[in-house]
């Protein structure tokens, strides 16, 4: 990897953060998988099972990342069960977290000392914000 200029507190910053994001990125991939189970149509299913595709595909990049940097893979925390008591509500919990995710990703963009990691956190931003967008379609599926 280039690391354009290596600023060792900023890595070592960027580790703990890179471990809470494979973290939540695949507790993101489980919980859709969870809310698939409860969608109301077959078009619904398909798009919240993409979603949770793609949030695996995000902790796989930042796993990548993490082993690129460290020398090691980051070991998974085991995850909850998902409990997910109204389909609606869900839905909007998940509004607040990918539009949420869209804006810590964009900070690590801005923070990023490289190519590849401005990439990574462009790239990862954009997916999140087009699951925000893709998840105002699931309202009106019923």
């Amino acid at each position: 990897m280039d690391y354009g200029y290596y600023d060792y507190g900023y890595y070592i910053g960027l580790v703990k953060r890179l471990e809470e994001y494979i973290q939540n990125e695949l507790e993101d991939s489980d919980y859709y998988k969870g809310l698939a189970k409860l969608a109301p149509t077959e078009l619904s299913k398909e798009i919240i099972l993409r979603l949770s595709e793609d949030e695996a595909m995000h902790a796989e990049n930042l796993q990548r990342t993490y082993y690129m940097i460290t020398g090691r893979y980051y070991t998974i925390e085991p995850i909850e069960p998902v409990v997910i008591s109204d389909y609606e509500d869900a839905l909007k919990q998940r509004v607040l977290a990918e539009t949420n995710d869209y804006k810590k990703y964009g900070e690590e963009y801005l923070m990023a000392p490289n190519k590849y990691l401005k990439d990574l956190f462009f790239n990862t931003r954009t997916v999140e914000a087009q699951h925000a967008m893709r998840i105002s379609i699931l309202f009106e599926e019923d």
